[in-house]
């Protein structure tokens, strides 16, 4: 990503990125991740969260162990850590979400982690661990970035009121200037801009099983040129078949109940300048995807 014209000082420390970019397109911004592994962990978030921590040894041991061989089975492992700060328990909750499905495991402490091979649930998913509703993970980790405690707190309370429990804090979701983000599962989806006000319907249409495509910045299951097809075309009907190409330009087919489809997306040739995050001194330029064409 290319760096560009820098910030005054006066005016980065005063920003806040997601302001500045509000109007940024979002389709393909997600982050590609096979597997999401979120793991509750109640003491306060450091920066990054998942290197600084007070986990215990043998937790800490586990965790990497598991990515690892998930990594190794070619499942494109994320790692995050999960809380509901209003909820007193002395339980540890370990969600973890693939395509299509979400299960959760659950103990005193963290020892019952190792009894768990996550490669072979993942391989051979147990179907009483199976979560059936949509569960809402919002990124406030403003130790991050500021913005997202600022604005992912609201929305977390919001969620709250709506969903009870299946809304969760998580860690760094990545794109602090889309806040409040907000990562759906099973569905896979990750949205930015979900301000409280739009909540009721964001979640009336992720409990419908569909996505909600104003706030959508990407499915997680897919690559980013795929994820900014979907997003761009606004179904939620379509299942990927395969995609030629890379993350410049590519085309992509679905599956649609008409039949096939094919898509071809793009990186537009001139960029835009954004501020990525709160801290940032310099702009960097970005390349939004646009819709090439797509036929039957």
């Amino acid at each position: 990503m290319t760096t560009t014209e820098a910030l005054p000082q006066t005016q980065a420390r005063r920003v806040y990125c997601s302001e500045l970019n509000a109007a940024e397109p979002m389709a393909g911004t997600a982050d590609h991740v096979g597997v999401w592994v979120l793991l509750e962990y109640k003491p306060q978030w450091k920066p990054k969260a998942q290197a600084d921590n007070s986990l215990d040894a043998a937790t800490r041991r586990w965790l990497d162990d598991s990515l690892s061989s998930l990594q190794a089975a070619g499942h494109r492992p994320r790692p995050q850590f999960v809380r509901q700060p209003d909820v007193d328990s002395d339980e540890v909750r370990l969600f973890v979400g693939m395509p299509g499905r979400l299960l959760t495991f659950s103990g005193t402490g963290y020892g019952f982690l190792q009894r768990l091979d996550l490669a072979e649930i993942v391989a051979q998913p147990p179907a009483e661990a199976a979560v059936s509703d949509p569960l809402y993970f919002v990124c406030t980790n403003g130790q991050r970035d500021k913005c997202c405690a600022r604005y992912g707190l609201p929305c977390y309370a919001t969620l709250r009121e709506l969903v009870g429990e299946r809304a969760w804090q998580v860690t760094h979701l990545g794109g602090h200037r889309f806040a409040p983000n907000v990562l759906a599962l099973p569905q896979g989806a990750l949205y930015g801009g979900v301000h409280p006000e739009l909540i009721p319907e964001f979640v009336a249409r992720v409990e419908a099983g569909a996505l909600c495509f104003p706030q959508l910045r990407g499915r997680s299951w897919y690559p980013k040129p795929v994820q900014a097809a979907e997003a761009l075309l606004e179904r939620s009907d379509l299942r990927l078949l395969h995609v030629r190409g890379d993350d410049r330009a590519a085309t992509v087919t679905f599956a649609s109940p008409d039949g096939a489809l094919d898509v071809g997306v793009r990186q537009q040739a001139s960029p835009i300048e954004v501020l990525a995050s709160c801290g940032d001194d310099q702009l960097k330029q970005v390349f939004p995807y646009r819709l090439e064409d797509s036929s039957r």
